[in-house]
Order: structure tokens, then sequence, then C-alpha cells
């Protein structure tokens, strides 16, 4: 049977059409997009929530998203935002960079609930330095299929992101927003979902941020920013401990101020102008140095666990916890713990060595002072604030690494969570049914503010009068801190009292 090259060309066309007419679009306030179905999925990537903050809108905060016309291919991840390459470790494969960067992806379920379906929007870490939302590793299928939209976002990084000199202060005479621009391009990411997520089938009144490491400190501070009030109503912090200072972000010689203004003189810009600074090739402001997060007193009044000590915290539902060897993230370096634990370290340390575990005394108290314990201090807080309050302790390692491990390493959950065995991983049944119970156990905190459910090992949430927390192990259960872990907390507290005293 002979078909016509007019025949062909015809069904071809028709089969194109088709399958156009079959990808999913979304209306937006900017425009519409057009994403691509996947099983059971709709998934669009690549979505600009702010515009481009390159040139003249550099160290500034995120602008609207300039509208277009017709309809807007969304199958592709945007561009990460510019950071050094230091790893190549899963979650730093970033892909394409560009200081234009500000995209955010979703995924959503076909089919959704009336009313819509509760919406997660995931903040990746990498020491507010490295990251981006379009990692393999934040693949969010697995979790939007049990019934939520999942959003995953770009923001800003480095000296991009965490910027303070005194010209682009007095710039902005009336006290605005200054510094944090990659807290701000969160907040942005936030009020984006609320104006936008009905178009993927989510629920705006009940969004959850969730993130990991520098992502996890990020959840913090957008937990105790009054500008982030009314943008979700429940947080997850992992492995973000909890009692870090950040610095001011002027009036001191330690100062995001003093140390731009330092920065910029070696580039030969002792009175720099805001125009000047903006024109500063992109490679050197990559060049490494002092950035991150200050206290602005506008995004970000005070450090987020003295926020948490007052009460201050926004009324917001949180599960936070960490990982087992998160000493890992600090190359087992015992004077993070000296510090953390301050003059009680020693008698500390001789009652751990009474206590030994698999990856040692000294390894144990990094972790409990970074990490652990930190996080169980602000989840106390939020109960005795009246808030729903949960605590966990990541404690599973991959089969096929289990007999070596010292135990779960820092951002060792997060295949587990989004369900991406990555390929050094060998998982076995254990493994897998973890992963499966730690994604329920965020995604009906999501839909309902609490993580239980049937057929799942009760997770009691931290009150007033009890400090529980879920163990995630071969068999996960609610336990009980023991009174070392108790001690550990009350030094590490007392010594970062000391630290927000001191920097107000």
């Amino acid at each position: 049977m002979k078909i016509s090259m007019m025949t062909m060309a015809a069904v071809l066309a028709l089969v194109s059409g088709a399958a156009q007419a079959a990808a999913p679009t979304a209306r937006l306030d900017a425009g519409v997009v057009q994403g691509a179905a996947d099983g059971d999925l709709l998934v669009f990537k690549g979505i600009p929530y702010a515009a481009g903050p390159s040139g003249p809108l550099r160290w500034r905060a995120p602008q609207p998203v300039p509208a277009w016309t017709g309809v807007r291919p969304a199958t592709g991840f945007g561009a990460a935002c510019l950071q050094p390459h230091l790893s190549d470790d899963p979650w730093a494969q970033v892909g394409p960079q560009s200081e234009d960067c500000l995209f955010l992806n979703v995924w959503r379920p076909a089919k959704v609930e009336a009313g819509g379906d509760a919406v997660m929007v995931f903040i990746h870490g990498g020491s507010f330095t490295r990251g981006a939302a379009g990692v393999p590793l934040y693949d969010g299928s697995a979790l939007a299929k049990r019934g939520v939209v999942i959003v995953t976002i770009n923001y800003r990084l480095g000296r991009f992101g965490y910027f303070a000199h005194p010209a682009l202060t007095a710039e902005n005479a009336d006290g605005g927003r200054l510094g944090n621009y990659g807290l701000m391009d969160q907040i942005a990411a936030l009020q984006w979902v609320q104006r936008n997520i009905r178009a993927f089938g989510g629920d705006p009144r009940r969004v959850t941020v969730f993130g990991e490491s520098a992502g996890a400190v990020a959840v913090q501070m957008l937990t105790t920013s009054p500008a982030a009030k009314g943008l979700f109503v429940r947080a997850i912090s992992e492995s973000g401990g909890g009692t870090a200072a950040a610095s001011p972000i002027r009036g001191t010689p330690l100062s995001g101020e003093a140390f731009g203004a330092s920065w910029a003189k070696g580039l030969g810009l002792a009175d720099a102008t805001p125009a000047q600074l903006r024109a500063i090739p992109a490679a050197d402001v990559l060049k490494p140095g002092p950035t991150g997060p200050m206290v602005d007193g506008v995004m970000m009044l005070r450090t987020p666990g003295d926020t948490y000590r007052k009460g201050e915290q926004l009324k917001v539902g949180l599960i936070i916890g960490g990982n087992s060897h998160e000493a890992s993230l600090v190359g087992e370096n015992v004077a993070v713990a000296k510090a953390g634990l301050g003059p009680a370290y020693d008698a500390l340390l001789a009652e751990a060595k009474a206590h030994p575990t698999k990856a040692g005394a000294e390894s144990d108290l990094i972790t409990e002072s970074l990490s652990t314990q930190p996080s169980r201090y602000l989840a106390e807080r939020n109960a005795a604030a009246g808030l729903p309050a949960y605590s966990y302790y990541f404690d599973e390692v991959a089969g096929g690494d289990r007999a070596k491990a010292k135990g779960t390493d820092h951002g060792g959950e997060l295949s587990y969570l989004f369900g991406t065995r990555i390929d050094k991983e060998v998982w076995d049944d254990t493994d897998r049914h973890v992963s499966q119970l730690i994604g329920d156990y965020w995604t009906r905190f999501a839909k309902t503010g609490d993580p239980n459910g049937a057929g799942a090992p009760r997770w009691a949430p931290v009150t007033k009068a009890a400090s529980p927390f879920m163990r995630f192990d071969a068999a996960p259960h609610t336990e009980e801190a023991t009174p070392l872990e108790g001690k550990i907390e009350d030094a590490a507290v007392a010594v970062a009292v000391k630290a927000w005293d001191a920097a107000k």
C-alpha cells in the first residue's frame, strides 16, 4: 500500500497536533505555561516566579515577572543560580547556570481533591552558596503521587543572594529590604504560590515549606520573618540545627556592610556606587568570601532560635530534626562541639564515652551539639507556644553501606524522602520501607497537620511536658531523650543564649 507524501504529512500533523493538545496548560498571572503529562502526574518545569535579577536588578528585591503572550513551554528546568563548582555529589548536579535564575518547578496529581490538594514547597540546601531546584535528587514525582502538589524553587546564592554594602543601604533611604536577597526570593516564590497554585490544583490555604541543611535554616528564617506571615501554615526543617547566630547587617566590625565594603575595596572600589557594584563581573562576585543571611531588622528581626526563645515565631506547625551522623558535615571537627557546648564539653565527653556508640563519643557530641539538640529545642519552644511540634532522628543507612557507616550522613535522608535512590546506594527492603514511611509522614503532615496515619508507627508530638522524637531506622518508633541528651541540649542552649544576647 502506497501513502503519498501529502497524506503522510497530514498524518504527522494530526499526531503532532493531538500530542500538543494533550499537553497540560496552566493560566498564571503572567501568562499561560504548558507542561507535560507523566503517568498520573502533570509536570511543569522552569516557570519564572520573579524577574531575572541581573544588571540593574542585581542586589535588589525580586521584581514581578514581565507578562508574556502566547503559551510558554514549561518542560525543561530553568537555569540554576550562579555558584562555584565544589562537589560532584548528587545534591550538586545543578546543570546550566545563570544570574537570571528565579525559576520554580511543579509536580501535581492529574486528579485533585475537591478544594485543591495540599502544597509542599521545597527549599534546597548547599550552605547558601550551591544547589538548585532542578537537581534530580529533588524530583517531586514520588511525593506528588501521594496526593500533594510539590514545588521546588531556585533562590539567589552566595554573594549574589546575601550581600550588604553602605552604598546599597544609602540607596534604600526608607530602610527597606536589604542584604537577604535569597530570603526575599523565597518569600516571593511563596507569594507566587498564593497567587497561582490553584491553577495547578493546589490549595493555597494548605502550604507547607520544607527544606534541608541551608534550606532548613531558610525554613527557620521563614517561620520567624514577619514578611512571610500568612504564606504557609506548616514547616519542616531537616538538618538545620536551630541555635546558630546570624551577624547583623550593619553597625559592627563584623557586620554584613563591613564585609561588603572590604570586599569591594579589594576590587579597587573603595567608594563604590550602586551602579559600580552592579557592574562587577559575575566571576568576581562568585569568588569565595564571607556571605550568608544577616539580621536586617526587616525581613529577619533576629536569629531564628532567639525568636523561638521569645515565643515570637509564626503560628505554624513544625516537624524538625536531623540525622545520626551530622558530624560528617564538618569533617568530624571536634572544635565544633567544643564551641557549641562551651565549658560543659569535657564532662559531657566523659559521660558520652561511658555510653559508646558506633560513631564514637567525639563524633556523637558534634552531631548532638550541631544538629540534634538545637532542633529539639526549637520543637520544644514551638510546643511551649501551644503550636504543633514533631521531632525526629533519622538513622537509616542504605543496606549496601550499613556495615561500615557511622550513621546517616548529613543529607542522607533526602533520597529516602523523595524516593530518588541515588546510583551509589544499594537499598534493601528495610530501606524501601523507611522511604515509604517518611514520605507518608511528611505528606500527611502537609495535608492535615498530623503525620500519623493508619498502619504507621505512632509519632508522638512534642508537648509542654514531654519531648519525644521519632527514630527512623529498621524499626521506626518514638523514643524519649536520654538524661545525657538533655544535658547536651542545656549546654548547647546556654552557649547559644550568650551569643544571641551578645549580638544585640
